[in-house]
């Protein structure tokens, strides 16, 4: 039964404390403001992306449907607007396909990156209706995070932060796509977004932080994806979904970190930035250098250039977090500036990145804040640091012409496929700093030496290592027959393959066991044995494991075999070899002598089977076979010497031989006569004291039973 429009509204109230009455049938009856009743019951419409093709050119046979459709999202998403607050939010939480909706839009929208492509001219209309799909749907999600809308239409802070976060309505993935639509075009209204949700909510700092960990992953793996597939060749598509992936997961993280302070405190704690200097020279210039191969005019090589701008952008974001630190004079100031100088060290190993980012950006300014601000900087690391990451005159030279005609975003990257060389002129100008940079590293660790003599070791080898180790281990004589050209014998010091490897391929050496049949990062099987903690592989863990063992039994199992095949041959068959069963019975004396309980038994039956040999007096098979040559002792054997045992012993005490079996207990017979018989009233009342004494549980000792078999050849169960 549908519920009448309410008579009543409490005002100034929460919305999760309103109730709203409705009057049913004469009956007022109070509901709930966010509830079922009030949700909004129609089917909201999900928004399609554009049709593009394998170019990413759109196709426009196919822009009809596209704008039916979203003409029909709009009006969806205009009845969602329009709603009052109470029925606002009981369709979000209560209709699935309102928040459907809105999810739809935000994951198939167009970044902002590509919409150039769809702003021309022959496509203005399609793009006129993009424009208001994206500008209601920024209302939408403005709605979800605004606390108070009017004096009675507000909610408690406490209550929308677990609303949100309960019912899934804003989620990390839901932000992330957010940012990369409407990041960069209202970056306001994303970071109030962000801000608020943050402050509100702890929980979507941890969320936020998992969420960051895992993109940095993503560059990890399409930096490996690189490494591994690149180099032996793949598919002009999948370089395209390369270049997608790398510019949308660096553009998402540049704005992210433009817009939200909070975030990029994050990505300092986390320390992103190390992981954006080795993405940017190892995965985009191997993705560009691959494209321009297949093709030089591809339109993904401006897009790979506006992934390193991004990237760039995004290290600059963080490293500043630092520089912001040490202005504001805070505590661990101190700290901020080791850090930021330990930063730049770390992204010298990528030179590509360094480049660029000192033409990009005045450095000089950032380490006269850090020297500024702290005079007890370690001074050989930021002299070190200063030398590297500045401009010499050639270089400002040329960057100033080059920015007299086109800006950094078109220039820099104009000479992109000579990015790992730039030009000729370019590439000496580096390494002729390097040397410089090389020599006075040199000098400071062995300034005895003299600078010529150094600089011309510097000269035939750009490795500091190697330069260093010629220094050292060469004496003056060798180093001069050496740089001698008219010298006869010259001492050639070959070059590691590796590195030359290295030169190649560009693939870095993991350590300087690279190739050794025992590195375990290279070998997944190394030969011979990696121990761990104590003890061998196979031994003993633990104590109890060691006095448990049963390997030896298990050795010795096929030895006591042999004693059962021979108990079994026949001596009269003809062919039973004479020596062997002398042997066999050797063996088997001396198994019977060493059973300390049955030494005498065992002789006894030699002597009884040396005379009946001697006599020569027909005796039956079963007579005839030697009870010393028997795997172990027969059990009727022992038992029948036990029941003699207690005979004896009940004789000695009563005097009397005992009828039927010995007492077995101190209570009495129990035993008695053959069933049918009948028993005596004694017997039945040592049954049932008996019965009634006995122990709950087992008063057996199976270890001693074991070793009672044990010592008499037999094998434990």
């Amino acid at each position: 039964m549908a519920n009448k429009p309410p008579t009543k509204m409490k005002e100034n109230q929460p919305l999760n404390k309103q109730k709203i009455t409705v009057d049913e049938n004469g009956v007022k009856i109070p509901i709930a403001a966010l509830h079922t009743n009030w949700k909004e019951s129609r089917c909201f419409t999900k928004y399609s992306s554009l049709k593009v093709d394998l170019d990413g050119s759109l196709i426009l046979e196919k822009c009809d449907q596209w704008m039916d459709e979203t003409t029909w999202f709009i009006k969806d998403i205009k009845c969602l607007l329009g709603l009052q607050y109470h029925k606002f939010w009981s369709t979000i939480v209560y209709n699935p396909s309102a928040l459907e909706s809105i999810l739809s839009f935000v994951q198939n929208a167009l970044p902002t990156y590509l919409e150039l492509e769809l702003n021309s001219n022959e496509k203005q209309q399609s793009y006129a209706l993009y424009l208001d799909a994206r500008s209601y749907v920024l209302k939408v999600i403005c709605r979800f995070t605004a606390a108070k809308e009017e004096k009675s239409s507000w909610i408690e802070s406490d209550f929308l932060a677990n609303l949100l976060y309960k019912h899934f309505i804003v989620t990390v993935p839901f932000m992330l796509d957010v940012i990369t639509v409407y990041g960069r075009d209202n970056q306001e209204e994303v970071s109030r977004i962000i801000e608020f949700i943050l402050h509100i909510q702890p929980k979507y700092q941890q969320d936020f932080r998992q969420g960051l960990q895992y993109l940095t992953s993503v560059l990890a793996v399409i930096q490996n994806r690189c490494e591994m597939e690149l180099l032996r060749g793949v598919s002009e598509a999948a370089l395209k979904d390369l270049a997608l992936y790398a510019q949308d997961c660096a553009y998402t993280l540049s704005v992210m970190l433009e817009i939200s302070p909070t975030l990029r405190q994050i990505c300092a704690d986390l320390n992103c930035e190390f992981a954006i200097s080795n993405f940017y020279d190892n995965a985009v210039l191997m993705i560009y250098q691959k494209i321009q191969e297949n093709n030089e005019n591809s339109s993904y090589l401006p897009l790979l250039n506006g992934t390193r701008v991004e990237l760039l952008e995004a290290f600059r974001s963080i490293v500043t977090v630092q520089l912001d630190k040490i202005l504001s004079g805070s505590g661990d100031s101190l700290l901020a500036a080791d850090k930021f100088i330990s930063i730049l060290t770390e992204c010298l190993a990528n030179n590509v990145f360094v480049n660029d980012y000192k033409r990009r950006y005045e450095t000089d300014d950032d380490l006269q804040i850090v020297q500024m601000g702290f005079k007890s900087v370690d001074k050989v690391k930021f002299d070190f640091i200063q030398k590297a990451y500045t401009l010499k005159e050639d270089d400002e030279a040329t960057m100033k012409e080059q920015q007299q005609t086109v800006d950094f975003e078109t220039e820099v990257y104009s000479e992109y496929p000579q990015s790992t060389d730039y030009t000729d002129e370019t590439n000496d100008n580096n390494l002729e700093q390097q040397k410089q940079l090389n020599l006075a590293t040199i000098m400071d660790l062995l300034p005895h030496l003299e600078i010529e003599h150094v600089k011309n070791v510097v000269d035939r080898y750009d490795n500091v290592e190697e330069a260093i180790a010629v220094l050292l281990e060469q004496n003056h004589s060798e180093e001069n027959q050496h740089t001698d050209p008219n010298a006869e014998n010259q001492v050639i010091i070959p070059n590691d393959p590796l590195d030359e490897f290295y030169v190649k391929t560009g693939i870095d050496r993991l350590n300087i066991y690279d190739g050794d049949e025992f590195d375990v990062m290279v070998n997944d099987k190394v030969k011979g044995v990696m121990k761990r903690g104590k003890g061998m592989p196979g031994d003993a863990k633990s104590l109890n494991e060691l006095l448990d063992d049963k390997s030896h039994v298990r050795q010795m199992r096929h030895f006591y075999q042999r004693f059962d095949m021979i108990a079994d041959i026949d001596p009269d068959d003809d062919e039973y070899d004479d020596s062997f069963e002398a042997m066999a019975e050797s063996e088997s004396r001396h198994v019977r002598v060493a059973k300390g309980a049955n030494n005498v038994l065992a002789d006894n039956g030699l002597d009884d089977e040396s005379e009946s040999e001697n006599e020569d007096e027909p005796v039956e098979l079963e007579a005839n076979r030697n009870p010393t040559l028997a795997f172990c002792e027969n059990p009727e054997v022992s038992r029948k010497r036990y029941e003699e045992k207690l005979h004896s012993k009940y004789l000695r005490r009563h005097g009397t031989v005992a009828q039927g079996k010995a007492p077995e207990s101190k209570g009495g017979d129990v035993r008695g006569k053959p069933k049918g018989q009948g028993q005596d009233a004694k017997v039945l009342q040592n049954r049932k004291n008996k019965n009634e004494n006995k122990s709950s549980v087992g008063n057996h000792n199976r270890k001693q039973g074991a070793s009672y078999k044990r010592n008499r050849g037999m094998l434990p169960s």
